[in-house]
Order: C-alpha cells, then structure tokens, then sequence
C-alpha cells in the first residue's frame, strides 16, 4: 500500500558539530588571512596559521596544537605559566607560539590569559565525523523528516558526546541541544541504541540502567527491525524513535531517530524509523560488493 506523503519544506544541515552546539543554518563563511600574511609567499601551511613562517617544521606544528588542545580543555582560559605547564613547552616557546595564533584568530587573549579562537569555531563546525556514512545516510534521513514531520537525524557516540552525521528538520521546528554527560545520553532512545551496540570491551555502560536491561536492550536489538522509544524519558514533551544502522562487518555505524513534539510518539514512527535504517543498511552492504 502507498503512502501519499505530504510536501513539507526540509532544511538539512551542513554541519557537523559538537553536540552542545547548534547547528547553524547559513554557510560558514571562510575568514580572511592578516594583512601582514595575505599576499605574502608564505607557504600554504603557513597561511593555514599552524605554522610560523620563520620556523616551519613539524616540532613547530606539534607545538601549535599542544597550545591549542591545552587551550580546549580550559574554559576559563590559562595564563602564560599555566599554558607552558598543560601544553609540554617551554614558556618562551608556548608564548611565541600562542601570540602567533592569536594573530591568525586560531587563539585569543582576554586580560592576559589564552582561549581557543573563533577561527578554530569556524574550522570545527566543518568536521565530519564520517563522510561515507552521511554520504549513504543523507537521503534517507531527509526523506524520514519528510514524511514523519519531525527532526530527523543520524548520530554516532564519540567520546561519550552524540555527534551529528547528518539531520535534516521540517521547516518550522528547532534543533534541540543534546545532553553532554553519559548518563543523560543514556536516557535518549539515541543514547540507549548507542550504548547498548557497543563491544562490552569497548565502553562503560552508564548506571542509569541495571546491567540486565542493558542486556536485554542488546538481545533485543538483534532483530531488524528493532526500535527504541523514549517516551519523554529524556525531556519533557520530547518522544524519540531511534534504530541502529550497521556496517557490513556488523559493528554499529550509528543510531537513526526521529524526534518530536507530543506526549506519545506517533503509532507509524517506529516503522518509518526501522525502514530508514534498513535502507542505509542497504546502501552500506552495497558499498561493500564494490
């Protein structure tokens, strides 16, 4: 039997983005190199603002992103001694080498102390966890949002954060952000499928659920055309519908869900879910046979 499917306006998101950040809706427009760079015959991967162009080398390169990651994991910013005592550098050279940063925008200076720039924002919004995957994935994940009406969308577990894939949205409903610990992960239908295909060996499973259903989750799981339903478990008025999507080898590439706003999800959407996972499954099998 058919399904007549109504015409619905779909935003799809280009993004790929960390998952306490919204995905933006317009293109990411590329930054403009400081003066004192642009038309200079600077190598590439000096202008990329990596590398100073006194001093290209890998060292200087490693040092680059010892500043940077040291910078990631310190949201109230760090001083110079404290930038030298995270990143592994002598303090001349962590100095040296975030001043250069800062001049590429990679990295900025608050009242003397050193965070992450808005040039690294703009270059981490374009990350794409797996580009085979949202290549294969894309199309269906559209189709999904247009005959649910709901946000749909396709997301891996990376270091215990949801990432986006893909997601595409019906025009008028918003993205919801994702909850950032384990445990509140756990609690979504998306986290739940994610958690629950992972190798025992692999991951921690949150205690917000006793060993036995976590276990019964994943026998369950086996079957197809299996579907998790949160039913506002996660957040109030919000219901999921979340189904894993495998590769070939059958580990877990991701969970496709759908999302919405009701009391109870719509009786048709674990259907609509399960379809759209089987039809990336093909997809995936087929690239396999190439």
């Amino acid at each position: 039997m058919k399904r007549r499917v109504a015409r619905s306006r779909v935003q799809c998101s280009e993004a790929h983005m960390d998952a306490l950040t919204s995905p933006p809706s317009s293109r990411v427009v590329g930054s403009v190199l400081p003066a004192p760079l642009a038309g200079t015959a600077a190598k590439p991967e000096q202008l990329a603002g990596l590398i100073p162009p006194a001093a290209a080398g890998r060292g200087v390169l490693d040092g680059a992103f010892a500043v940077l990651d040291a910078l990631a994991h310190a949201d109230a910013g760090l001083g110079l001694t404290a930038l030298a005592r995270d990143s592994g550098l002598a303090k001349t050279s962590a100095h040296r080498l975030a001043e250069q940063l800062v001049t590429l925008g990679a990295v900025q200076c608050v009242e003397h102390r050193y965070y992450v720039g808005p040039r690294m924002l703009r270059i981490g919004q374009r990350w794409q966890p797996d580009p085979l995957l949202r290549r294969f994935a894309q199309a269906p994940v559209h189709t999904l949002a247009v005959q649910s009406h709901a946000m749909a969308s396709l997301r891996i577990l990376h270091e215990h954060r949801l990432r986006y894939i893909c997601a595409a949205v019906p025009h008028g409903h918003a993205y919801m952000p994702d909850p950032a610990d384990p445990e509140s992960i756990a609690r979504t239908a998306t986290g739940r499928v994610l958690y629950a295909t992972q190798p025992d060996t692999d991951v921690t499973l949150p205690d917000c659920w006793t060993r036995r259903e976590w276990r019964n989750l994943r026998e369950s799981l086996r079957d197809p055309r299996a579907t998790v339903v949160d039913h506002q478990d996660a957040v109030a008025g919000m219901c999921c519908v979340s189904a894993p999507v495998w590769w070939p080898n059958g580990a877990c590439a991701g969970a496709v869900t759908a999302t919405v706003h009701a009391d109870d999800p719509p009786a048709d959407l674990p259907t609509l879910v399960s379809y759209t996972a089987c039809r990336i499954d093909t997809a995936l099998q087929q690239l396999q046979q190439k």
